[in-house]
């Protein structure tokens, strides 16, 4: 498995996944330009994308995704509800939660997640030895669904912001309320306390995902998890803690 984060941020998402022959797009939150420079950093033409897994419909998730369509013609994955919501005409290959599919020998699980949206989705992406999780934009995560992210090799998971920061913030009151609620996203003390249920022994990586520019910093999501993940007596030291940028692809991890 290689996982490649090309971008994370309100402003725009996209990564990409290899496994055998598959080469897989998540989102197209950024332009179908800045997509195909970042692909090439790792000598991956964009026309050799086979599959593409839409998480949900708000723009910094489907951002190029017209543009990319012109070009490139993968497999594209969704759930009906985010289909219905952009009004997306192509064809594509229905996601419900729970219901695994399988690419040859990778198999993914949608999750339901908890977000203002249609039917928004994260993943699970699992080969014979290798887990890779897949979740941002979620208020929370349902018990049933870190039961199945027990012990993953990768979590690729939202920490969006820091509660007093974005509190104190200069954004709208409706704009704060949106984000703190159980439909907005995971606050830096929320995402470590559901990491620090799910994370086991084989895990090897951590990507702090969608993380606020605004209300949120490094230090404050480093220090949260520490503080939390030593409370919780779970031992972190064998893990690499990485933050996804808004706008630089990170290095390939190799799983």
């Amino acid at each position: 498995m290689k996982f490649y984060v090309i971008a994370s941020s309100s402003k725009g998402n996209a990564s990409y996944l290899e496994v055998g022959n598959h080469k897989i797009l998540i989102d197209a939150g950024i332009s179908y330009t800045s997509i195909k420079n970042a692909l090439a950093k790792i000598d991956v033409k964009i026309k050799e994308i086979t599959d593409l897994f839409i998480t949900h419909e708000h723009n910094d998730h489907i951002k190029g995704l017209i543009v990319l369509l012109k070009h490139v013609k993968p497999n594209i994955y969704m759930s009906k509800g985010t289909q219905n919501a952009i009004k997306f005409t192509e064809p594509i290959k229905p996601l419900k939660a729970f219901d695994p599919i399988k690419l040859t020998n990778l198999k993914i699980t949608p999750l339901p997640l908890s977000h203002d949206a249609e039917e928004p989705l994260g993943f699970l992406f699992e080969n014979q030895t290798k887990k890779i999780a897949y979740i941002t934009d979620t208020g929370y995560i349902l018990s049933e669904v870190k039961e199945l992210l027990q012990n993953c090799t990768l979590y690729f998971l939202e920490s969006n912001h820091d509660a007093y920061l974005l509190t104190n913030s200069k954004r709208p009151y409706h704009l704060i309320r949106r984000i703190l609620n159980e439909k907005g996203h995971l606050s830096n003390h929320d995402s470590a306390y559901y990491f620090s249920q799910m994370v086991g022994q084989d895990t090897s990586h951590l990507i702090f995902a969608h993380v606020s520019q605004e209300c949120n910093t490094s230090q404050l999501i480093r220090q949260t998890y520490k503080e939390i993940l030593t409370a919780q007596n779970k031992q972190f030291s064998h893990i690499e803690f990485i933050e996804a940028l808004p706008d630089q692809p990170l290095e390939v991890i190799e799983l």
